[in-house]
């Protein structure tokens, strides 16, 4: 970490803007849990990375194991790891079974690092489910997602923690309403680069980050507030501003007082990154579209060196950073070089984390649209169903893979129509994640509706 520290406009001219679209009407009703402090004290962030595309997790960890290796290529064929390659560990035994060997693609060299730091877990095998599955029910009709091998269907699936269709706002947004009230209109919980289904829906719009500066003065530069301003967009700004001080319209008086809260925020965070640390190691994206992975988890990190700064100013010990690595759609390759960024990025900025001091503090999960295909299509893979996911940190009971590894041969139990079948729901394994914010069993039920459908309950990999 430099001992340099960037002024705010330094800071890649950073400002936590609200989005320029208003939250939905029907969020205007509704009223979270309570004000203040988030249970069980102390600063703690999510910071959830989005492999969009649908990562092929199958050829970023693989068996080892003589046999099991001798089925995984004879699935892959074209496409499988060479064994001389692979970067060999065997989990930890959380299931009382006999661990079997697996190693990671050799350049994930920094996520097996972790891994063997025990840092770093795997969820194997997790998945959108309406109910538990296995393949002779799927055969049998049993119920499974809308649109289950759809990249928007399921993506969305997963940033609404919902495979029944039940949910309309994000997981993300719903920890937001649970967590803090309407006393504190000018900041989320919820942090982002951009506009996502995750964060959205909820009381206060996200906030994000971005490269163009806004300016404190946005409020006068529009002419919003008890003084006219200049040009027709003011006129509209003044009349929304006295509708909210005037209307007898509820509704209209809220809708107006929200989009006041929005244009005053960047105010409110005036001076908030003059003290922001810089950190080394992030690398520049490979093949992505939008800004790369290592550039949104330094600013992540940019962001919690100055967590006090967020506490002082608005009470709040909990936040949910959205991040995204585009280019997982592999039609046609395996992406080797997104798994090698991945690695390095996620390594990044667990090491920037351990310099702050706060490794126990934060935790980073994957998500992704879904998996591969089971079989190449002779140049890449197909979309797939089940996945694996990572979960990063020093709270992570790491070095163990946690849930059941598919069998990857031909004609395997484990999967329908050459997809992986899941064997953890999605559900469980994002309640696992949010519980260690400090959420109740009773609240979780209520973020995830549909968790009691899956007995199995705690994947256990968070201490």
């Amino acid at each position: 970490m430099s001992n340099n520290q960037y002024t705010r406009r330094q800071f890649m001219r950073l400002s936590l803007a609200a989005a320029a679209t208003l939250s939905p009407l029907s969020a205007l009703a509704r009223q979270p849990r309570s004000a203040g402090k988030a249970p069980g004290g102390s600063f703690k962030a999510l910071v959830v990375v989005l492999l969009e595309g649908g990562a092929d997790v199958f050829n970023m960890i693989a068996p080892t194991q003589a046999d099991k290796y001798a089925d995984y290529r004879a699935t892959r064929e074209n496409i499988a790891l060479p064994l001389n390659t692979l970067l060999p560990f065997s989990h930890a035994n959380q299931n009382g079974l006999n661990p079997e060997s697996y190693g990671m693609r050799s350049n994930m060299s920094a996520m097996h690092s972790l891994f063997e730091q025990g840092k770093l877990a795997i969820v194997a095998n997790t998945g959108t489910l309406v109910q538990p599955v296995t393949r002779t029910d799927v055969e049998n009709g049993a119920p499974v997602p809308f649109e289950l091998f759809a990249h928007n269907t399921q993506r969305s699936q997963w940033m609404l923690g919902d495979a029944t269709g039940s949910q309309h706002q994000g997981w993300a947004a719903r920890i937001g309403n649970q967590l803090y009230a309407e006393g504190n209109p000018w900041f989320n919980v919820n942090v982002s680069d951009s506009n996502n289904l995750l964060q959205t829906g909820g009381f206060a719009e996200a906030i994000h980050f971005d490269d163009a500066y806004i300016s404190p003065n946005t409020m006068n530069t529009y002419g919003f507030g008890p003084e006219s301003g200049g040009g027709e967009l003011g006129k509209v700004y003044q009349n929304i501003y006295k509708q909210q001080q005037e209307s007898p319209n509820r509704l209209m008086a809220t809708f107006a007082r929200r989009r006041m809260n929005e244009l005053l925020r960047p105010n409110r965070l005036e001076g908030l990154f003059d003290n922001v640390l810089q950190f080394d190691g992030f690398g520049d994206g490979v093949h992505e579209t939008g800004k790369p992975l290592g550039r949104q988890l330094e600013l992540v990190a940019n962001i919690l060196s100055v967590r006090q700064e967020f506490e002082t100013r608005f009470q709040t010990e909990r936040q949910i950073f959205f991040v995204n690595q585009h280019g997982w759609d592999t039609h046609d390759s395996d992406n080797e070089h997104q798994v090698g960024y991945l690695s390095e990025s996620l390594a990044a900025f667990q090491n920037a984390l351990a310099e702050m001091g706060i490794e126990d503090q934060v935790t980073t999960l994957t998500l992704s649209d879904f998996g591969r295909s089971l079989t190449s299509n002779n140049a890449g893979t197909d979309h797939g169903w089940g996945t694996h996911a990572f979960v990063m940190g020093g709270a992570v009971n790491g070095g163990d893979i946690y849930g059941r590894m598919p069998e990857m041969r031909n004609d395997s139990p484990d999967a329908w129509s050459d997809r992986m079948i899941p064997t953890t729901a999605m559900e469980s394994y994002l309640a696992s994640a949010t519980r260690w914010l400090g959420l109740s069993d009773a609240e979780l039920g209520s973020l995830f509706p549909n968790l009691a459908s899956f007995p199995d309950g705690d994947p256990g990999f968070m201490s």
